[in-house]
């Protein structure tokens, strides 16, 4: 089975979709505008851990799918 040019497509969206969360996540590090409750500080992390799995995600599907088979090996369903 090829990759499909949905693959392809989806790919550039989770980096993007990654690289918002990181974004966000940083932004409210340094957003001290207060009025926010004691628990608030975890969510730059949760962010800044979701936008790593995703780039995570996103790496290690090219490296075992679309990789393998844009060099003409069919992968093994």
């Amino acid at each position: 089975m090829k990759a499909r040019p949905s693959d392809y497509m989806l790919l550039p969206l989770g980096v993007l979709f990654a690289l918002a969360g990181i974004a966000s996540g940083i932004w409210v590090i340094f957003d001290h505008s207060g009025g926010k409750f004691w628990f608030y500080w975890i969510a730059p992390l949760l962010m800044l851990g979701l936008g790593l799995l995703l780039i995570s995600l996103t790496l290690g599907y090219w490296l075992k799918v679309v990789r393998l088979s844009v060099k003409g090996r069919p992968r093994s369903d």
